[in-house]
Formats: C-alpha cells, structure tokens, sequence
C-alpha cells in the first residue's frame, strides 16, 4: 500500500510532506498504542470502506488508544464509506459518550464518477472541542450525526453488526 501511495502517478502527497511524512505499517489500533502519548494533531482513520470492517478500531476501547496519542486542538478523521454498513451512528454513539464534538457529511451519489476518478464518500470527524474544527465548523455541509436512541454503544466486549446494516 505504501509503494502505491508514494508513486506520484497516483498521488503526491507523501512526496509534498517531505520528512514531516513518517508512514506506519501495521495495525491501526497496535500502532498508535507504540506511539508517544499527545503526538498526533490529526489521525485519519481509513479502513472501514471493504465489506469485513475492522470492528476493533471503532469500539470505546480504540477511541481511547486514539484520544491518548492525540495532540491537543487535534482531529480524528474516519473515512466510513461503505455501501452496506452505516457507520456514522456507532461513532456519533461513541462521541456522545466521551463528551466529543462530532462533524459527519456524506456526499450525494452525484459526487463523482469514474470518468473524474472520484466518488461520492462518507466521513466523521471527532473533536475535544467544536472550536478545534477550525474552518469545518462553519460549513453547511458538516452535520452533527443523526444517533437514534437505540443505537448500541461499541466496545471490545461487544458489537453489533447487524446494528449499521444499510
């Protein structure tokens, strides 16, 4: 995945960020435990788009592990695209709980092609404070997420897949 994302016929990014781009192998949840505690002003989570998520980064357990390593004023970014599951209410669950500040938007079907190379996507970003959204906060376009009551609270003890199907 790496050799891909470093190729700059398909994105520059890691060759724009230079030396600041440190790149992890590894378990999402495993790896930012190693990390230093407060190190990151953003974590962008980006694994839930497949058919067989991995349920073990959206739990309370794993909110915590990403809490810790984040620096404050910072964001979590989830990418939760995924044409079966619906994903926003465990997270806006798991936010409620831990008192964070939630932004959700999912783009229209028409917001994208193959012919444009992009498709419409879904995400979540998670604050400390609604002021550590920075210029997101003032656009129409992020919403609090929609939590209805019954929405169960996701842990290492126990989810519910059945829960988010589309």
């Amino acid at each position: 995945m790496e050799r891909v994302a470093r190729d700059p016929a398909f994105f520059t990014y890691l060759r724009d960020c230079g030396a600041r781009c440190e790149v992890v192998i590894g378990d999402a949840r495993v790896s930012l435990g190693r990390a230093r505690p407060q190190q990151f002003g953003l974590i962008i989570l980006d694994a839930f788009s497949s058919d067989a998520i991995p349920i073990h980064l959206l739990t309370r357990e794993a909110l915590a592990v990403y809490l810790s390593r984040l620096a404050p004023g910072g964001v979590i970014a989830l990418h939760i695209s995924n044409l079966h599951l619906s994903l926003s209410p465990v997270l806006g669950r798991l936010a409620h709980t831990e008192g964070l500040a939630a932004r959700w938007q999912r783009e229209p079907a028409t917001a994208g092609s193959l012919e444009d190379g992009k498709f419409p996507s879904e995400w979540m970003v998670l604050a400390r404070d609604p002021a550590d959204f920075g210029a997101l906060a003032r656009d129409p376009r992020w919403i609090p997420p929609v939590v209805p009551a019954k929405t169960p609270l996701w842990s290492d003890d126990f989810s519910n897949i059945l829960s988010v199907l589309r």
